[in-house]
């Protein structure tokens, strides 16, 4: 390991908050993430002893870090916990019980922010206002108020100084993200930065209010003529990036199991219900709510679902649509040959093992071909689809993993409210319906004509793409450069091997040297000591030469 490995990369800006990251990580015991983000300079040195008992899981440990290292971190973790692509199914189940939950700002805190966004005093935006919010996070906090027509509203205020926090903890995620990326070989098949830069634009998106009003208002139009869901209109004349005004939902929410039954709600169907409106959401509209906790849903009279929270969405092409109904096609015709095409098209790593691939893929579908669809447990099935994509290092598609992952967690929800709900039969007819539209007469002609709108377009600048090729290859514009992968890494292990080799001559030479002035007898006394004086020391240095490589071998060896 280089130097530079060792100590890791911590720039003098935002050092304190480095040091506090570190001193948390090290407090519970994740000594493994200092040393992975290099921040083993910053961190408080590591206690000797076993200590006490540790009755801890490393999954409750980092939750606990994330936990403790506030919204940015939370926020993080609550991601990671839909993308078992990337992480362990177990961190992924303990980060879904990271809380974002906190002490709510005091109310002449948040009126200023209000006063300040709206331009006006609140008393002239809201006929009335309720000092106490109805729920409290780390972004932000909700209270319940009325417009001057009457209608009640939920406002949601961004709490002040948020936003600079975050900005801080992104710069060091970033920072720290592209220093893994350069050190880190174990992680070269995963993009690291490209993760982390989808973070940090989600995140920044959950701090824009317009943009998740944005959100809300989307799927309002998808779903306002729909009698058995509801989805909150936006009040865009009370609305900012830091001010979000949507109806009020006086619903019971559906982690309220004795709540429901006792105001006498259906709950198998509103379980229909919701997972109907997911279903729509993911196979028609391509544009799905993507953060499906029960907490997010409330039970309305008439069995009506409501949506709430709508900062985190997920987005579908057409394209991946038509990807991931392939792959159920393909389980249910047991066709390992198109899931496998399928996921190689949606994979993004360069190295990927087909063979392999495909008879994993072979393996999964045979498991599950032939079962009847009400005894297929989509969670399982779910979580083995992401274990693979794990596995194999295909690199898919946020998006897609959190589609995936999504119907996974609906699953769990549908279950809860009706422990009988069967998922397979209420997404049989959208599967369905997607691949009767596929084969439409009208939408084969129009794949046929996009298809041959592109290659007339290919056609049409071919002949001016290859003359400009052409162009630069003969006035030696371009060049053909061959990188290795893990470059520096193989310069340092370069350079050290002609270290040792140049080494090896010089104590050569020296044995040498000494050997002859020994063997020569016609030689001055003082010049037979230096002879013996050589051999003496190129004996000792070749005992510390040999110990040097064996210790070097020890530390390899305890480093993987």
């Amino acid at each position: 390991m280089t130097a530079a490995r060792r100590g890791g990369f911590v720039p003098a800006k935002h050092l304190d908050r480095y040091r506090h990251i570190a001193a948390v990580l090290a407090d519970e015991g994740l000594h493994t993430a200092i040393d992975t983000l290099g921040l083993s300079r910053v961190a408080p040195a590591r206690r000797n002893g076993a200590g006490a008992p540790d009755a801890l899981t490393v999954e409750q440990h980092i939750r606990r870090a994330i936990e403790r290292l506030g919204v940015t971190f939370i926020k993080g973790g609550q991601a990671l916990s839909t993308r078992t692509d990337i992480v362990p199914p177990a961190l992924a189940a303990e980060l879904r019980k990271l809380q974002d939950e906190v002490t709510p700002e005091p109310f002449e805190v948040m009126r200023a922010v209000v006063e300040q966004d709206l331009q006006q005093p609140i008393e002239s935006a809201f006929s009335s206002f309720e000092a106490e919010p109805f729920a409290s996070a780390s972004i932000g906090q909700v209270h319940r108020a009325e417009l001057a027509d009457g209608t009640c509203v939920a406002v949601k205020i961004q709490r002040p100084g948020v936003r600079e926090q975050v900005e801080i903890d992104l710069d060091i995620t970033l920072t720290q993200a592209q220093w893994v990326a350069r050190h880190m070989s174990d992680t070269s098949d995963l993009d690291v930065m490209s993760i982390v830069t989808e973070f940090a634009d989600a995140v920044r998106g959950e701090l824009d209010y317009v943009r998740e009003a944005r959100n809300a208002e989307r799927l309002w139009r998808a779903f306002r003529d729909d009698e058995g869901t509801f989805f909150p209109r936006v009040y865009w004349s009370h609305t900012t990036s830091r001010v979000l005004t949507l109806d009020y939902i006086p619903g019971v929410r559906m982690n309220r199991l004795d709540e429901l039954d006792a105001a006498g709600f259906d709950r198998p169907l509103l379980a229909v219900r919701g997972i109907n409106s997911y279903l729509r959401q993911i196979f028609e509209l391509g544009f799905f709510h993507a953060d499906p906790h029960p907490g997010n849903f409330l039970a309305l009279p008439g069995n009506r679902v409501a949506f709430t929270d709508f900062g985190r969405v997920g987005t579908l092409s057409r394209d991946s649509r038509e990807r991931f109904t392939d792959l159920l096609w393909a389980a249910v015709n047991r066709d390992p040959e198109l899931a496998t095409d399928t996921f190689l098209a949606l994979a993004s790593s360069p190295s990927i093992d087909e063979v392999a691939l495909q008879n994993e893929v072979a393996r999964l579908i045979n498991k599950y071909h032939g079962r009847e669809l009400g005894r297929i447990d989509p969670t399982e099935l779910m979580s083995e689809v992401l274990a693979l994509i794990r596995n194999h290092h295909l690199g898919v598609s946020s998006d897609f993993a959190l589609a995936i992952a999504t119907l996974g967690l609906l699953e769990g929800v549908g279950t809860m409210l009706d422990p009988e709900f069967d998922f397979a039969s209420t997404a049989r007819p959208f599967v369905t319906k997607a691949m009767s539209e596929r084969r439409r007469p009208e939408e084969v002609l129009e794949r046929a004509a996009g298809s041959w709108r592109r290659l007339g377009r290919f056609l049409e600048t071919l002949p001016v793409s290859a003359d400009r090729l052409m162009r630069r290859l003969s006035r030696g514009e371009m060049r053909v450069a061959v990188v290795p992968r893990d470059y520096q890494n193989l310069m340092d292990q370069i350079a050290e091997l002609v270290n040792k080799l140049a080494f090896a001559i010089v104590v050569s030479a020296l044995v040498i040297g000494a050997s002859t002035l020994l063997g020569v007898a016609d030689v001055p006394a003082w010049l037979h000591t230096v002879g013996v004086v050589g051999l003496v020391g190129a004996f000792v240095v070749t005992l510390w030469f040999l110990l040097s490589i064996v210790t070097a071998h020890i530390r390899a060896r305890h480093r993987r």
